[in-house]
Parts: structure tokens; sequence; C-alpha cells
């Protein structure tokens, strides 16, 4: 098992070290020794709620070690199924623990901290779901951005979350005419960040919402190929506003003359 501390814990840690108790080094390293033998479990002692400060964060580091290795265990469902009973130190100590091991089970459990309005995990949260990354992820992240104390982080997630499906993912909330038009936008914004090409043609059908034109014509400018210049001209003929329907000509014909 690894046993190098990482600097995405060692984020999470810095995060909270100024409400954590000073530990007990000697009982850190022989707590931590015990559960690499395997002469106790980690998991069972993050369970305790008496157990000792010490041991708690060498069960921790436990943990994480031990998801790395095998993040598709049965350990993940256990450590996400403790997220919402432990105390905010420790629940932000294993949020990035799965987000190092990517565990893609705890999508449901950390989805549901992201979401929760008065949690006060919810951007640590958000961010271990893009580092958990997936198709899944997208449509829980791209639905936080309506809420503004969250965007900015929101939309880094969006930036940088993988994974199978992803792109797949973007298109079909950038094309959710039932969907939430922050988080539309939010999914927009991000295809930028991410030069994420593909979604050019998402972008040609979703222009023609008066709620989405703006948005998607920006991206468009950025985004769009000469492979996409049929659904422009499309677009253009379908769009009534005269500044948009003058942007996407003006486009058609940059890209005709690049062909």
């Amino acid at each position: 098992m690894r046993l190098i501390f990482p600097a995405l814990l060692l984020a999470a840690a810095t995060l909270v070290a100024a409400d954590r108790p000073a530990v007990d080094h000697a009982a850190y390293t022989t707590a931590l020794k015990d559960f690499r033998k395997g002469t106790a479990k980690s998991i069972d002692a993050l369970k305790k709620a008496d157990t000792a400060a010490a041991v708690r964060l060498a069960a921790i580091d436990d943990v994480r070690e031990r998801l790395v290795d095998e993040p598709t265990s049965p350990l993940t469902g256990d450590v996400a199924g403790l997220l919402a009973s432990a105390d905010v130190e420790t629940a932000k100590l294993l949020l990035a623990a799965l987000a190092e091991a990517k565990a893609a089970g705890a999508t449901t459990q950390v989805a549901a901290l992201a979401a929760k309005a008065d949690s006060p995990l919810r951007i640590p949260a958000a961010l271990a779901l893009a580092e958990i990354g997936g198709a899944k992820a997208v449509p829980i992240l791209a639905g936080l951005a309506k809420d503004d104390t969250l965007a900015d982080n929101i939309q880094d997630a969006l930036v940088k979350v993988a994974g199978p499906g992803v792109t797949d993912a973007f298109i079909a909330g950038i094309t959710d005419a039932k969907a939430d038009v922050a988080a539309r936008n939010a999914l927009i914004k991000a295809a930028v960040g991410r030069n994420l090409r593909s979604v050019a043609g998402a972008l040609c059908v979703a222009i023609k919402e008066e709620t989405m034109r703006l948005e998607c014509q920006k991206a468009l400018l950025k985004l769009a190929q000469p492979a996409d210049l049929d659904a422009l001209r499309e677009a253009e003929k379908t769009v009534t506003n005269a500044t948009t329907k003058g942007a996407l000509g003006r486009l058609i014909k940059k890209l005709e003359a690049a062909k």
C-alpha cells in the first residue's frame, strides 16, 4: 500500500488543522501499524464516536491507502456511509480520500452532501465529486451552479471532471430544454474552458432557445469548426435575433474560408 501522504489529503488536512486537537504521535504511529498489519480495522475505529483523535487520524490514513489500492472494494461503501454522520473535519478528510482513489462507488453519497444547502461540506463534496469523475457527476455538478455561493467552485469542478461518458453528459445537459438555465449555462462555460469542440452541434440546437442564445453564441465563436457548418447554417436560419443571426453568418463565412 502507498505510504506517502498525498497532496490532496494534505490540502484537506490543512483546511481542518486549526480545529483539530493536537494528537499523540506515538499513539498515531502505533495505531497505524496495527491497522496496516490487520491487528485492528480502521473502518471500525472510524465508526466509533469515542475513538481518540490520534487513532482516528491513523484510521483515516489507513483507509485512504486501502481505497487507493482497491477503489472498488466494499470499503468504498463503508466510507461513503460515514460521510453523513462523521464530524466535519473527519468528513473532509474522508472526502479527500475518496477523491484521490476516484472511488465511483461513493458518487451517490458525495452528491447528496454537495446538494445539501445547509451543509458545511458542500464545496469539499462538490470538488470531491469532480475528482471521482464520470458521467454521473456532470448533471449533479451542473445542478449546483444555480447557487451563487457555489458557482465559481462548480465551474472549476466541471472544467476538470473526467471519465467515461463525460462528453456525452455535457451534450445531453446543454440540449435538455427542461433543465435549469443556470445549469446549462454552466456546462457551456465549462465546455469552453475544456475546449470541448464536440459540443458545437448541441450549441447549435440550444441557441434556438432565447434564454440560451447568448451563451451559445459566445461559445460557438470559440468552439465551432468547419465540420459544424451544416448545423450552423440551420441555426442561422432558425434564430430570429438579428445580432445572433449576424454573428452566426460571420462565423459561417470564416469557417467556409478555412475549409
